[in-house]
């Protein structure tokens, strides 16, 4: 059903889904549905959707909150968007980049269907407290290569588990909560995908010097004692062996690290 519906608006435009800036379409209805309950909306919701695409989220999502903006950069898919929209009165529908979207609104929830290539720049902002004038969502529900998504999830000792791992798992509450197949989008991805959760902290899990991990993880098959030599630590009052490499180290051990990092 998606799928034939996703077909037809994009035919009735006359757009080629594979110009559409790498976008692929959801058009499992299952996979929706799981997308929809991990979100948990409520009628109080007022709801963020990073890129949007033909508004067929958007709307479901309207059926369920009080309240959704969209954010979707192509304008194309703007105009198709508010054609399924037309009759959601508590839908919005804005042209632009997330990355450079600005808003006054309290968002409860943000919700996304994220284009692969900017994965990465998204999560980051969306954890970035200062882009949200009155307050924090409380959950962030997003389709994300599965890759990416275990790369973030990751636990120490795993071979994905890098700078980005420690730098969303100290700012949110990580799960991945549903694997989805290639099939269920149009056109299909190369990948498979995940549906994955952030709940962000209203402050960070530890303290934990950003230069630190970023060079630990620059070279990430040698010792520390290599890795951060142009840093000044003092491995021994950090209780941490400078022979270890930084796929080891927990987020308390790395705040105990930038805690005896010498300027």
């Amino acid at each position: 059903m998606l799928t034939r519906v996703t077909r037809e608006l994009l035919a009735s435009y006359n757009l080629h889904p594979k110009k559409r800036l790498g976008q692929h379409f959801l058009v499992d209805q299952g996979v929706l549905n799981r997308l929809l309950l991990c979100a948990e909306l409520k009628k109080d919701d007022v709801v963020l959707e990073i890129g949007g695409g033909l508004g067929l989220l958007t709307a479901e999502i309207a059926g369920r909150a009080l309240r959704v903006v969209m954010v979707e950069k192509d304008r194309d898919l703007v105009e198709i968007s508010r054609g399924v929209l037309k009759s959601c009165a508590n839908a919005k529908v804005v042209t632009g980049d997330f990355l450079e979207f600005k808003s006054e609104e309290n968002f409860s929830k943000v919700v996304g269907n994220l284009p692969y290539y900017i994965t990465t720049p998204i999560i980051e902002r969306l954890l970035e407290p200062h882009v949200y004038s009155q307050g924090t969502p409380k959950l962030v529900v997003l389709t994300i290569q599965r890759e990416v998504a275990e790369r973030i999830a990751a636990e120490p000792g795993s071979k994905t588990y890098g700078s980005f791992s420690v730098f969303v798992q100290n700012l949110a509450e990580v799960e991945i909560r549903s694997f989805v197949p290639k099939t269920a989008f149009y056109p299909q991805p190369e990948v498979g995908s995940a549906i994955i959760t952030l709940r962000p902290r209203l402050r960070p899990l530890r303290h934990i010097d950003s230069r630190l991990v970023r060079a630990a993880f620059g070279q990430r098959r040698k010792m520390l004692r290599s890795a951060l030599k142009e840093l000044n630590v003092d491995f021994a009052s950090a209780g941490i062996d400078p022979t270890r490499r930084a796929e080891t180290l927990s987020l308390e051990e790395f705040e105990r690290l930038s805690y005896n990092l010498k300027e």
